[in-house]
Formats: C-alpha cells, structure tokens, sequence
C-alpha cells in the first residue's frame, strides 16, 4: 500500500487436504495474504499458485477452485436463503438441476434448513455467517478460505460455526484467519503466524506445543509479546 509494506516475502506452501490458520496481531498481514490468494490484490512481487494454477496468469480456473469469506457477508436482504444461492450458483455457470439438491444439501449443513425460504434481511449475523460459509462451499471447491469466520459472534455462535467448518472442511484444503488460538488449534493441523507482515512461524500445532508449551507462549514469543 504506497510506501507501506503488508507482507514481506511471505513463502506459504499448504499440503493438500490440511487445514492451516493464520494467526496474527491486527495489521499483521493477515486479511492481505488471503485477498491475494483470492484474487482481491495484486501483489507487487512474487505469486499465487492454486492446486498448481498460477493465479497471476489463468485467474479464471485457479479462482474457480477457491471458495470464500472474506470480511462481513453482505446479501440482498429481499432475496431468501434458497434464492441468494440460486442466484450465486447461476453467476458460476450452475444448471437449475444441480442447484436444487445442492442447495437444500449446503442450508442442512450449516444450519438453517429450516429459515430456506425466509428472506435474509431477517436473518443475524450468526445465520448470515452461516449463509456465507454456504456460498462458499456452493460450488464444491477443494479450496476454502476464510477470514475470521467467527468474529462478532456469541460464544454459542463460535462453537456451533466452529462445528461446522470442521464438517465442510472434509476432504478439502483449508486457510482462515483468525485470532482466536483455541478455534485454531481445534480446526486446523497447521498454524501460521504473522507479525508485521513476515512469517514467523509455520508448525504443525503438536509442534509448537513441544517447543513452547502452549499455543499462547508460541505466540506471545514470536509476535513479541513477551
């Protein structure tokens, strides 16, 4: 961002089928890092590659295996849960057949079978998360990234979006940003850490444990807060 650098040099490489959490004080990098991946900014060095597509030069097919939740959902508030789907899924070239059944299988999954047919501007914040996590995952993606999904929910609201990322995330690659360690270390198998803008750790969970003795002497240690 003009003379300020938001990530320096950051080198990530995610094995397939794990789940990773970035962790990181506010303005570590965070948010930047996935809205690069997810094709939102540029970066002015370097490169994104997604299940071996290069982002920078095929954004069309490496996008397409990306789903995600980046910053606060918005949605139509007119349009109910089935409809808001229906018309993402059209936007990605989704036949109506197809559609149906996945929509009625992804409302079951994140919990809001029952509000299909209610229109959104009558849903919280909580079911609009929910929502989200829903149209990411609309177009079967092998790919999800998340930024804080959890944030400005209620502690029942944590828990139960917690659950369910741990039931969507089967068999894909998962990345999210988050700055709750707990929700970390009970979603992912891998932590990355950022602090002004550069890596500063990328462990298995079980790892950081080992060495530091907990998640938070980890990161209070190499986020300089101790």
């Amino acid at each position: 961002y003009n003379h300020f650098l938001a990530l320096d040099n950051l080198s990530l490489e995610i094995p397939q089928g794990e789940s990773v959490a970035l962790l990181g004080p506010n303005g570590a990098g965070k948010t930047t890092a996935l809205k690069i991946i997810c094709g939102v900014l540029r970066p002015t060095s370097g490169t994104v590659h997604v299940n071996g597509v290069n982002l920078l030069t095929d954004r069309e097919k490496a996008l397409s295996q990306i789903g995600s939740i980046l910053e606060t959902p918005e949605f139509y508030p007119f349009l109910t849960a089935r409809e808001t789907l229906s018309y993402l899924g059209r936007l990605r070239g989704m036949r109506d057949r197809e559609l149906g059944d996945r929509i009625t299988e992804l409302l079951k999954l994140v919990g809001l079978g029952e509000w299909v047919d209610v229109k959104v501007g009558k849903f919280s914040r909580g079911m609009k998360q929910r929502l989200a996590l829903a149209q990411a995952l609309l177009h079967d993606p092998p790919i999800l990234i998340l930024d804080e999904p959890s944030l400005g929910l209620d502690p029942k609201g944590m828990v139960e979006m917690r659950e369910i990322i741990k039931r969507a995330k089967r068999r894909k690659t998962v990345l999210f940003a988050t700055h709750l360690l707990h929700e970390a270390a009970q979603v992912c198998e891998r932590i990355a850490i950022l602090e002004g803008g550069k890596l500063r750790s990328y462990q298995e969970v079980k790892q950081l444990r080992k060495k530091y003795g907990s998640l938070e002497k980890a990161y209070l240690k190499l986020t300089g807060g101790t």
